[in-house]
């Protein structure tokens, strides 16, 4: 099996630390609201159901997005909350961190093929995060120009269309398993679900690969390059 022609990366989740950053903001908010007794993990679980159902209803900015379902869990877990509250969970993404891995592998990726992002989030947001994980990327498709949040195809045809290539030439990325490996799996891409996290299996579709980070990542595709 040869190298593919380029990979498309899910960058929060996959590149950057999206489930450890959005608990340490959970961990200082409910501290603040003197709410010690509801685990971060939790409520960051609970986010992340109600942000999935949420943007597949309509296409919405991702800036309102984080804003709007914020409120919409603290609801739900009967915590007092205020608009800014919603504005600092919303301006933070771009500053989130990347794993420890991500930076030095995406490099050793980037010598034997194209690397490229398909992210649900805005122009603005994806810029900001880009720099923190310090790595030029050959395109970056968002949620914002595609007019459509993963796991719809908008994303995926489009940066298909921009590289030039079809499905058959890309391997795709990612830690979503719903959000990622079930829509390019749908649309005959092989893939790599990026199981961070080691969860169990959510779905009865396989992926090409399963890694727990993109250092191994890295090291299957140095792999395909030399003898493919």
């Amino acid at each position: 099996m040869a190298a593919p022609k380029a990979i498309s990366f899910d960058n929060f989740g996959t590149i950057i630390d999206w489930e450890g950053e959005i608990q340490k903001f959970f961990q200082g908010f409910l501290a603040k609201k003197g709410a010690a007794h509801i685990a971060p993990k939790t409520i960051q679980q609970r986010w992340e159901a109600i942000q999935f159902d949420y943007i597949q209803e309509q296409y919405r900015p991702y800036f309102q997005v984080l804003q709007d379902t914020m409120g919409l869990t603290c609801r739900e877990f009967g915590l007092s909350f205020t608009n800014q509250d919603c504005e600092e969970f919303a301006a933070g993404m771009g500053q989130w961190q990347p794993f420890p891995d991500s930076h030095d592998a995406l490099l050793e990726i980037k010598k034997y093929t194209k690397i490229t992002l398909i992210t649900n989030t805005d122009d603005d947001i994806i810029r900001e995060s880009v720099k923190q994980t310090g790595v030029e990327f050959d395109d970056i498709v968002t949620a914002e120009m595609a007019g459509a949040y993963k796991p719809s195809h908008k994303g995926f045809l489009l940066s298909q269309q921009r590289l030039g290539l079809t499905e058959k030439d890309i391997l795709h990325a990612g830690f979503g398993f719903k959000y990622d490996v079930v829509p390019a799996t749908e649309l005959g891409y092989e893939t790599c679900w990026v199981n961070r996290q080691g969860e169990s299996r959510p779905l009865d579709v396989w992926e090409t690969f399963m890694v727990g980070d993109l250092k191994t990542l890295a090291k299957i595709i140095k792999l395909m390059a030399i003898e493919g």
